[in-house]
């Protein structure tokens, strides 16, 4: 009897709750790509063939469309409950509406949401559970979760997390891993790590795509895990990298159920061993293929509920609101005016990472201000003396997690000069900043808690809450204004070698 058995991993990550098919500019020709209702279909036409096929995500099913935000996650949940998911981890978004939300959806969903690395707080219970074990084609599967601890402590706004806590992921995941071994043939480990994605305009010249640096370390040193799926990162790996010191497979896809995993592994069933692996990312191509019928349906029930509410025109745009993750952007300035033009304050700040889509030109609803930003996150006022503020901004010179947007200042960034020293130039009403100033800031709560790696916010003299989910200011803008146009106008100014700063990120 042959003891080599074939299983084949189907794998997504990072869908953010991208129901529709989108244009995908960074591909050839920009076909539309995605959609959920085409992956389900992508998904059947392999089940097809191997109806012992196991599909997995790696996290981030939440966030991203208004059906997500207004139903707090139920949405996605319920269209990926349809598509037979056997297991999934859990990303950062999941925790967006508050741990408590997060627990509530691994209850919505028919299948189990992993990650043993997550505790409450000054306990040993487990947020969630560490792993499961699947039984594929006469073999036994081991599929294990960890949120990586940076990433849960800088992705995810502080206030929807008090109460749990990231715990050293490495050590975690080496002793389950060590549970598993001896009672599975294949190990699989979900991961959420590392940078998070670029958020920026498809269209424009230079895109970085993130590294998996965390996710290769992981890989390295932790022993026994066969296959590694990373999310977070949103990085097509194609073909699969194999880890030098362990042999241990990673894979992705570049996110937004535009692309389908697929790993086929050659299994000795009885050294209970992979022997063999071929993978490769199929597109999730919406020409030549149907929609599935029941999927689309349901993604149709969804947009019904909400429909009212987002398809609410509130302004008209006359161009493209664009977004770049390195420099000043006309949606960045759209966001920070709209806010700073509402509260009294000198300054408004919002984070690069958090401009999750383009706004188009044309009438401007509701809907697409959520697509802009879908995070129910509330605004805060903030007092910070002169000296603190150049220290956010030097914060956001660095570029590690993009420039913050910002509506108030002048300010001219020299990436040739080391982090830290990088503003060269910064004024407030044609005024140099004066570090025995107090002056008045306003930004997202995720950001008030040191969100992206920004702790000069954690500075702050003092603070007061607004009440208001900073998109509300947007909105009432928008309405107020009637018609926006989009506009840089030279308040964030980098200079030096952009472009051997980008292929630093990406080496």
């Amino acid at each position: 009897m042959n003891p080599i058995k074939e299983l084949t991993i189907l794998y997504t990550n990072d869908y953010h709750s991208q129901e529709r098919p989108v244009k995908a500019t960074w591909v050839k020709d920009s076909p539309m790509m995605g959609g959920i209702a085409y992956l389900a279909s992508y998904i059947k036409k392999f089940r097809d063939q191997d109806p012992e096929a196991l599909l997995l995500d790696a996290g981030d099913i939440i966030t991203g469309s208004p059906m997500s935000m207004l139903t707090e996650g139920t949405a996605p949940i319920d269209l990926f409950n349809m598509l037979g998911y056997d297991a999934a981890a859990l990303g950062n978004h999941e925790f967006d509406h508050g741990w408590r939300n997060a627990k509530r959806l691994i209850h919505c969903a028919n299948f189990p949401i992993l990650s043993a690395n997550i505790y409450y707080e000054n306990t040993n219970v487990q947020f969630a559970k560490p792993y499961e074990i699947i039984e594929k084609n006469g073999l036994r599967i081991g599929v294990v979760a960890i949120h990586g601890k940076k990433a849960g402590y800088e992705t995810i706004s502080r206030q929807c997390t008090e109460g749990i806590e990231f715990r050293s992921q490495e050590a975690i995941l080496q002793e389950n891993v060590n549970l598993l071994r001896p009672h599975v043939d294949v190990i699989v480990a979900l991961t959420h790590e590392g940078v998070p994605a670029e958020q920026a305009s498809e269209d424009r010249e230079v895109v970085v795509e993130r590294d998996f640096e965390e996710d290769v370390y992981i890989a390295s040193h932790v022993r026994g895990i066969d296959v590694l799926i990373a999310g977070h990162n949103h990085k097509n790996i194609d073909p699969p990298y194999v880890a030098a010191t362990t042999g241990t497979i990673i894979v992705s896809t570049r996110a937004l159920g535009t692309v389908l995993g697929v790993l086929k592994l050659h299994v000795d069933s009885e050294r209970h061993k992979v022997v063999g692996h071929h993978g490769y990312l199929q597109p999730v191509l919406t020409a030549g293929i149907h929609p599935d019928p029941q999927v689309a349906a349901r993604v149709d029930y969804w947009e019904e509920q909400s429909k009212t509410l987002i398809n609410q025109v509130i302004g008209f745009a006359e161009g493209k609101f664009t977004r770049n993750y390195f420099g000043e952007c006309s949606l960045g300035n759209l966001l920070t005016d709209a806010v700073r033009s509402q509260l009294d304050v000198d300054v408004s700040f919002y984070q690069g990472g958090g401009m999750r889509a383009d706004l188009a030109m044309g009438d401007t609803t509701i809907g697409r201000c959520i697509d802009v930003n879908p995070f129910p996150s509330l605004a805060y006022i903030m007092e910070f003396s002169g000296e603190n503020l150049m220290r956010i901004l030097e914060e956001s010179a660095s570029l590690k997690a993009g420039v913050l947007q910002q509506s108030g200042l002048k300010m001219v960034v020299d990436v040739d000069r080391e982090v830290g020293n990088r503003v060269v130039e910064a004024t407030i009403r044609g005024k140099p900043i004066d570090y025995g100033t107090t002056y008045r800031v306003a930004a997202s709560g995720f950001l008030m808690k040191g969100g992206d790696g920004f702790v000069e916010f954690l500075r702050a003299d003092k603070i007061w809450s607004t009440g208001v989910v900073e998109r509300d200011y947007v909105v009432e803008y928008i309405r107020k204004t009637g018609t926006i146009r989009p506009k840089t106008d030279g308040r964030t100014v980098v200079i030096g070698n952009m472009e051997a700063y980008t292929a630093v990120l990406q080496s």
